[in-house]
């Protein structure tokens, strides 16, 4: 007989949390004209302007050629500048433009929304244990090296 972990749950929890929430994302980031990398490079704009791609892709969590690529992107539709780095004119800042800004803002006013609406439902004594949770989890993944799958044998 098959031992279950008893991490299932946790996994299956994540899956579908990852699920809901990466489909709010995209009708949320859709809605805004940006897909889903590019609402997340404009929230993260937002909080850092001024940022090097290096620096950026290193909070995505991405290789640079890829972000690269969606940057050019929003720096075509005008949502985002690239400038010289005012330390190393060797390196360029990205920031966001007025109209970067305003869908940046559009983008948070939508998930914070949705979240109310997912808060609603949540008792407000649960609130601050559900926040507790969510950053001792991001801790935790934060804290523990990516393992590889055992090999099949």
């Amino acid at each position: 007989m098959t031992k279950i972990s008893p991490y299932v749950n946790v996994r299956e929890t994540f899956q579908l949390l990852v699920r809901v929430f990466g489909m709010l994302q995209k009708d949320g980031a859709q809605g805004c004209g940006v897909s889903v990398i590019q609402s997340h490079i404009l929230y993260e704009l937002g909080k850092r302007p001024n940022i090097s791609l290096n620096d950026l892709a290193q909070l995505l969590m991405t290789d640079t050629s890829s972000l690269s690529r969606q940057v050019q992107q929003l720096v075509e539709l005008n949502l985002i500048n690239r400038l010289p780095d005012p330390n190393d004119r060797r390196y360029v800042v990205l920031s966001l433009t007025s109209d970067g800004e305003k869908k940046q803002l559009h983008i948070t006013e939508s998930m914070e929304l949705y979240l109310g609406d997912v808060f609603a439902s949540i008792p407000a004594e649960k609130h601050e244990q559900v926040f507790e949770t969510l950053r001792l989890m991001n801790q935790a993944l934060n804290n523990t090296p990516f393992k590889k799958q055992p090999s099949s044998q």
